[in-house]
C-alpha cells in the first residue's frame, strides 16, 4: 500500500465529520504514547509488500527513467491490456484502460488522493467543445507507479472496478545517504521527436539535524503528436489528414518538508501544482457551420497537505500514517470561432457569429485518512478510516459578436451548465489480514465499507427541469479473499477473489443537454454504484534464472452504468425525434475473462549467455460480453511483450530491444445491436502489428548518463484502438467527424527518437 501523503491545509475551518476522525485520530495517537512499550524504527509501507488477489505492476523512477517514460502512455506501452487513450490532443489523455474497462472504472490514485472525475458531455462530443482529463501529475515528480489489474476496492477504493494505478511521489531520501546532514541534486533534460518537446526537471534535497526537504520542478515544452504521415493532406474539415496544430506548456512542481519529531515519528508537508496550457488549431473541425475554430485550454491541479507517521508497538497498532489533503482540481476550455448556421425554415436558428465559448469544471477534495498496521502472531494486519467532502461546479459562458451588424459589440451569456454544483460527503472503512496456515498456506482476508451522500441544488447556472436534483445516498461493501498455497520449493498457486465499486459520478446522475422541447441528454438521479467481483487463478515459477506466471480471470460486472436511447417528441416540428435522447441506467450484468503470461530469464543463468544478458515475455488476452450478448466495446486485442536486455558488467552502459505484437480488431468482436436487433459495426478498425523498439544508455561521467531510443524501427503505419474507436462517421453535422482519408491522422507515429541527459550529485 503506497505511503498516503494526503494534505490539505489546516488553515481553514474542518467541517464536523472531518473535525471528528481527526479528533479520533489524535486520541490514538495520544493513547499510543501512553502506553508505549518499545521504540521502532520508522518504516514505511510499501505497495508491493501487500499481498493482493489482482496482479500488480510497480515502475521504479529508474525504470522511468531507462524506458524514457516522457508521459501517461508511454509508462504503460510495454504492459499488455494496460493502454492510455490520447484521443483528441486537445485534451490530452483520459484515464487508463485496464483489462478492458477504462476512464472513471479505473481508479487513480496519487500518494493515496483519488484524482479528479471525467466530464466529458456524453450527448455532445461530437462537437469537441469539453472532455475533462483525470491525469494531474507529471512523471518526473514519482518514484513509483503501482499497476493493478483487477478489482482492488480494499486498498485503491472507488472506481478500481477493473483496476488501479496508484502513483507515490518522490521523497527527500531517495536522493540522500541515509545518514547525517547531506544535500542531492539531480539535472535531466532530454527531447523527444514524437511531439517535438523539449524537457527540464531540476531536483534539490536537503537534510540538515532533523529537517528533510524536497524541490521537484519539470517544465515542458511541445507540440501536437505526430501521425505516420505528416506531409498528409493538410486541409481544414474532416477530411484532414495531419493532426491539429498545437502548441502546448506543461509546468510541475513538488515541494515536501519532513521533520522528525522523535527517533520513531515525523510530521510532514507536501504541496504539489500541475498546470497544462495547450493551444490547439481545430482545423479539422472548420466547414459548414463552423471556421477558424481554435481552443486555448488549462489544466492546474493544486494539493497541500499536513502528515504525521509514527511507528511504536501498542495494543492497537505498530505504526499509524494519519493524513490530511486539499486538493483542488480545475478544468477550463475555451473556444474561439467563427458559427455560421443557416437552417432554411428554422430563421430562429440562423447565426452569423464570433463566439468565444468558456467551459470549466472545478473539483475540490478535502480528505483525512488514518491507516495503521499491526502484527500479532503470524497476522499482519492493515485498516484505517477515510472521511471525504467533495464539491463540484461547472459552468459554461459564451460570448459572442453578431457580424451581421456593424457594432462589433460583444454579448455575454449564460449557458448553463453541463451539471448542477454538488457536494458530495464520503465516509470509509477498511481492514485486510494477511496470515499463514501452516508454512506453506498464506491467507488474505479483506472488508470494506463506504457510505455516500451526494447533494446537488439549482442555482443561475443549472435549472432542476426534469425535477431530480436533491440528496441522494447509498452504501457499498466489498470485500476480497485469497490464498497461495506453496506446491514446492519453487512453484505455487495463488487464487482469489476481490471485489471493487464505482460510485455513480455527477455527470452520471445529472448531465442534461438540449432544451426542455429537444433533449439530447436527460438525467437519473437513481442510479445504482456499479460492482465486480474478480476471479483470479494463477500457477508461479520462481527460480534461480528468473520467474515466470500463468494465470487466468474473471470478472463479474453488476449495475453497469451504460446510456440508452429513449425516443421523444420534439416539439419544435410537432413529430417524433428520430434521434431520440440518452438517459444513464443500470444495465445488467456485464462478463469479462482473460489469460495472461509474463516470464523473465536471467539467459547466463539458464544457458550461460553472457553475464548481462536477460530475456522477458508477456502476454494478455481479455473477450468481454455484455447482457446482450454484444462485446465490450472497450475491450484491447492481444498483444505481447518481448523485451531482450543487457547490461554491461561494470554497469555503465546497456540496451533493450522491445518487440510488441498488437492484434488486429476484429468486426465480430467490436459491433453494437441497435433496437431492431441489426448490428451496428464500428466504421474503423485498428490493425494488425508488429513493433520493435530499441533503447540504450551509456554513462559519459560517474554522475552523468545519456538514454536514447529509437522507436517503432520498421516505420509501421499502425491504428491503436484506443484510438479509433471513438470515430463515428455517423454524425452528419457540417464540419463533424470523419471523412475520406481523415481516419489518417488518428495513425500512430512513425519511427521517431529521444534523447536525454541526466546529471545527478
Amino acid at each position: 500500500m503506497n505511503t498516503r501523503y494526503l494534505s490539505a491545509s489546516t488553515l481553514r475551518t474542518l467541517p464536523p465529520k472531518l473535525a471528528l476522525a481527526q479528533a479520533i485520530a489524535m486520541l490514538i495517537a495520544t493513547g499510543a504514547h501512553a502506553q508505549s512499550v518499545q521504540e521502532l524504527d520508522l518504516t514505511t509501507v510499501e505497495a508491493e509488500s501487500i499481498e493482493r488477489d489482482a496482479v500488480v505492476e510497480v515502475i521504479t523512477a529508474d525504470d522511468i527513467n531507462a524506458e524514457m517514460v516522457d508521459n501517461f502512455e508511454d509508462l504503460v506501452r510495454f504492459i499488455p491490456h494496460v493502454s492510455v487513450s490520447r484521443g483528441d490532443d486537445r485534451w490530452g489523455a483520459s484515464g487508463f484502460n485496464i483489462r478492458g474497462l477504462d476512464e472513471d472504472r479505473v481508479a487513480i490514485n496519487v500518494d493515496g488522493v483519488p484524482q479528479g472525475e471525467t466530464l466529458k458531455y456524453e450527448g455532445g462530443q461530437a462537437y469537441g467543445y469539453f472532455k475533462g482529463s483525470r491525469n494531474g501529475v507529471d512523471i518526473e515528480a514519482l518514484k513509483a507507479v503501482e499497476i493493478v489489474k483487477g478489482a482492488d476496492a480494499i486498498l485503491s477504493g472507488n472506481g478500481s472496478l477493473a483496476g488501479a494505478v496508484n502513483m507515490t511521489t518522490k521523497d527527500p531520501a531517495d536522493f540522500l545517504t541515509d545518514q547525517g546532514n547531506d544535500s542531492g541534486f539531480a539535472v535531466k533534460t532530454g527531447y523527444t521527436g514524437l511531439n517535438d518537446e523539449m524537457m527540464a526537471s531540476f531536483s534539490a534535497a536537503n537534510r540538515t539535524g532533523k529537517l528533510e526537504s524536497l524541490l521537484v520542478y519539470t517544465r515542458r515544452e511541445g507540440h501536437e503528436f505526430e501521425n505516420y504521415d505528416m506531409d498528409g493532406l493538410d486541409v481544414d474539415g474532416a477530411g484532414r489528414e495531419t493532426p491539429d496544430p498545437q502548441d502546448n506548456q506543461l509546468d510541475s512542481a513538488l515541494v515536501k518538508f519532513i521533520y522528525d519529531l522523535t527517533p520513531n515519528s515525523e510530521i510532514g508537508l507536501v504541496g504539489s501544482y500541475y498546470e497544462r496550457n495547450a493551444n490547439t488549431d481545430n482545423r479539422s473541425f472548420n466547414g459548414g457551420w463552423y471556421s477558424d475554430r481554435v481552443g486555448d485550454d488549462f489544466n492546474e491541479t493544486k494539493r497541500v497537505g499536513i502528515f504525521y507517521n509514527l511507528d511504536m508497538q501498542t495494543a492497537f497498532f505498530d505504526s499509524v500514517v494519519t493524513a490530511l489533503n486539499d486538493q483542488n482540481v480545475l478544468m477550463e476550455a475555451n473556444t474561439h470561432q467563427e458559427v455560421n448556421i443557416q437552417i432554411p425554415g428554422f430563421p430562429n436558428f440562423n447565426t452569423n457569429e464570433r463566439r468565444i465559448s468558456t467551459r470549466a469544471y472545478e473539483q475540490d477534495l478535502l480528505q483525512l485518512t488514518v491507516d495503521f498496521n499491526k502484527a500479532v502472531a503470524d497476522h499482519s494486519l492493515v485498516y484505517g478510516l477515510e472521511v471525504q467532502d467533495k464539491a463540484f461546479k461547472n459552468t459554461q459562458i459564451r460570448q459572442s459578436d453578431n457580424l451581421l451588424d456593424d457594432s462589433d459589440e460583444w454579448v455575454t451569456s449564460n449557458i448553463g451548465a453541463l451539471v448542477p454544483a454538488s457536494e458530495a460527503d464520503v465516509y470509509t472503512l477498511y481492514g485486510l489480514d494477511t496470515f499463514y496456515l501452516g508454512d506453506n498456506t498464506q491467507m488474505r482476508l479483506g472488508l470494506r465499507y463506504d457510505d455516500y451522500t451526494y447533494d446537488a441544488e439549482a442555482d443561475e447556472n443549472f435549472s432542476d427541469d426534469t425535477a431530480t436534483l436533491g440528496e441522494v445516498s447509498f452504501d457499498a461493501v466489498t470485500w476480497t479473499v485469497g490464498v497461495e498455497q506453496g506446491l514446492s520449493n519453487t512453484l505455487s498457486l495463488e487464487a482469489g477473489v476481490s471485489t471493487g465499486f464505482r460510485a455513480p459520478t455527477i455527470e452520471d446522475m445529472y448531465s442534461i443537454s438540449g432544451t426542455f422541447d429537444d433533449w439530447n441528454t436527460v438525467p437519473n438521479a437513481d442510479l445504482e454504484a456499479e460492482y465486480s467481483t474478480n476471479f483470479d487463478i494463477a500457477l508461479v515459477g520462481e527460480y534461480a534464472a528468473g520467474d515466470v506466471r500463468i494465470g487466468a480471470f474473471r470478472s463479474n460486472y453488476d449495475d453497469f452504468i451504460d446510456y440508452q436511447t429513449v425516443n421523444g417528441t420534439n416539439t419544435n416540428t410537432g413529430l417524433p425525434d428520430p434521434d431520440g435522447y440518452l438517459v444513464p441506467f443500470n444495465s445488467n450484468d456485464v462478463e469479462m475473462q482473460g489469460l495472461e503470461f509474463s516470464a523473465n530469464i536471467d539467459l547466463n543463468a539458464a544457458i550461460g549467455a553472457a553475464q548481462g544478458l536477460t530475456m522477458s515475455f508477456s502476454a494478455a488476452y481479455t473477450d468481454g460480453e455484455e447482457a446482450n450478448g454484444d462485446p465490450v466495446y472497450s475491450v484491447q486485442p492481444l498483444n505481447a511483450v518481448w523485451r531482450t536486455g543487457y547490461t554491461s558488467p561494470t554497469g555503465k552502459w546497456g540496451a533493450s530491444l522491445v518487440t510488441t505484437y498488437n492484434e488486429g480488431k476484429a468486426n465480430d468482436d467490436s459491433y453494437d445491436t441497435d433496437a431492431t436487433g441489426t448490428r451496428i459495426y464500428p466504421l474503423y478498425l485498428s490493425n494488425t502489428a508488429t513493433l520493435f523498439d530499441l533503447m540504450v544508455y551509456v554513462d559519459l561521467l560517474e554522475n552523468l548518463r545519456l538514454t536514447a531510443g529509437a522507436f517503432n524501427l520498421t516505420d509501421k503505419e499502425y491504428y491503436t484502438w484506443d484510438s479509433v474507436r471513438f470515430i463515428d462517421q455517423g454524425d452528419l453535422r457540417p464540419g463533424i467527424g470523419v471523412t475520406g482519408n481523415g481516419i489518417r491522422r488518428y495513425s500512430e507515429p512513425g519511427r521517431s527518437f529521444e534523447v536525454n541527459l541526466n546529471l545527478t550529485f
